[in-house]
């Protein structure tokens, strides 16, 4: 029955259902031609929401729509370009920096493509650089969100993994910046290229009085991230009520800027209900699928043979990032997450894992697939916003995946990089 399950998913996957249903689906056959009555179905399901913890994710979506809605998006933009904005390739620097703030106030790499992309792409293009160029750099960015914390996936994996929010989000915190930098050193290199002499134009020096404004303008969006973290670190509050406060935060300052109204409020309920919708089916059918893999002992079963395939726990780590990065190929990161969680980490820490330096490897392996044809959804939203064939991004992101997965060996193989702040902070 476990090979019918797999079966069903895989096709499903392969004639373009959506990830809801394909776990769904899957998992009803599954139950169908079992002894299991039809009742468990809706039950994984609604336990799969009954968690305090999961209150915190529609309240970060809220929290960034305020945010986006309220011009912050485009404050952030302003602020990077007084620290970056005036070397060659400004914009390219700007575009990843961006990124990495954006991260610490949304924290999804699909809504990081999306706002960013439709500002940066076209101006970029506007300035000079190659179309092809400005969304590969916009979409590989965007991976950088999600690995910066509030990070959605480190609160699933949290949650499931039963491993504290804080020390996930302090664990992101170098991984996320070394892959911002490495991405800006890598523009830094391609902009050195003669090949590249003309398609990377001088970044234009911002006056200082402007320049000064455009930072007193950007602090408060970047105030947040450390409420957020410093309060959940140091036990003020949880993440639920971070993200409550978050919430708050946001709405202050946006209505504080004059940039967002009272009427702008039932679009943003509106559309955070739709995206946390989504969210809450995907989290239910993913429990499902999750309960009936455990309910098979198929993480008993993956971690034996791991054992009994090698002992060389390089190897062992290496054939897991190719796992996870085909994975994420086809398969949104959330459910996956969801699903391998319970799997990997029992197998995982019995090679000597930390559980918050596994939560950090398996998000991160994830999140790459974002990027990555068929079904990345960052590459769709970009295609869609610069005009721009699949193939011809894909093409252009090649250098950017390079490094991004030479970023992601260097933290798998040295696990200090993701626990030394949760260790020194928390004691975790």
């Amino acid at each position: 029955m476990i090979i019918v399950l797999f079966i069903a998913l895989i096709l499903l996957l392969f004639l373009g259902v959506p990830i809801i249903f394909c776990l769904g689906i899957s998992s009803m056959i599954y139950i169908i031609f079992s002894p299991l009555p039809l009742s468990i179905i809706p039950q994984k399901m609604v336990i799969a929401l009954e968690s305090y913890i999961l209150i915190a994710l529609p309240l970060f979506i809220l929290a960034g729509e305020i945010m986006n809605k309220g011009g912050i998006t485009l404050r952030l933009i302003n602020f990077s370009k007084v620290f970056v904005g005036g070397f060659k390739g400004g914009l390219a620097y700007v575009n990843i920096l961006v990124s990495m703030l954006f991260g610490g106030v949304q924290g999804m790499a699909s809504a990081d493509t999306a706002v960013i992309g439709s500002t940066l792409i076209p101006a970029m293009v506007e300035d000079g650089y190659e179309l092809d160029f400005s969304a590969a750099v916009t979409v590989a960015s965007s991976t950088v969100g999600p690995i910066i914390p509030p990070s959605f996936l480190f609160i699933v994996y949290g949650m499931v993994a039963q491993v504290s929010i804080g020390a996930l989000f302090l664990g992101g915190i170098f991984p996320g910046i070394m892959l911002g930098f490495s991405l800006m050193a890598l523009v830094f290199l391609m902009g050195k290229d003669k090949k590249n002499k003309n398609k990377f134009p001088q970044g234009k020096r911002i006056p200082f009085k402007i320049a000064i404004k455009y930072i007193l303008e950007g602090l408060p969006a970047l105030i947040l991230p450390l409420i957020i973290i410093g309060g959940i670190v140091f036990g003020i509050f949880t993440a639920t009520e971070a993200a409550g406060i978050a919430v708050v935060y946001s709405l202050l300052v946006t209505l504080l800027f004059m940039e967002l109204k009272i009427r702008d409020l039932p679009k943003i309920l509106f559309d955070t209900a739709k995206v946390s919708g989504s969210i809450c089916l995907i989290l239910s059918t993913a429990t499902l699928f999750a309960w009936i893999l455990t309910a098979e002992r198929i993480p008993y079963i993956l971690g034996n043979y791991l054992v009994a395939f090698s002992d060389n726990k390089i190897l062992l780590l290496l054939l897991l990032n190719v796992f996870l990065l085909f994975i994420g190929t086809f398969m949104d990161p959330m459910p996956s997450v969801l699903i391998l969680t319970p799997i990997l980490l029992p197998a995982l820490k019995d090679i000597g894992m930390h559980p918050v330096h596994i939560g950090i490897f398996i998000c991160f392996n994830l999140i790459i697939g974002l990027t990555t044809p068929p079904v990345g959804q960052c590459l769709f939203i970009a295609s869609n916003i610069g005009k721009l064939s699949i193939e011809r991004i894909s093409k252009a992101i090649i250098p950017f995946w390079i490094i991004i997965v030479v970023v992601l060996l260097f933290i798998t193989y040295f696990p200090l990089v993701v626990t030394f702040l949760p260790k020194l902070i928390m004691g975790v």
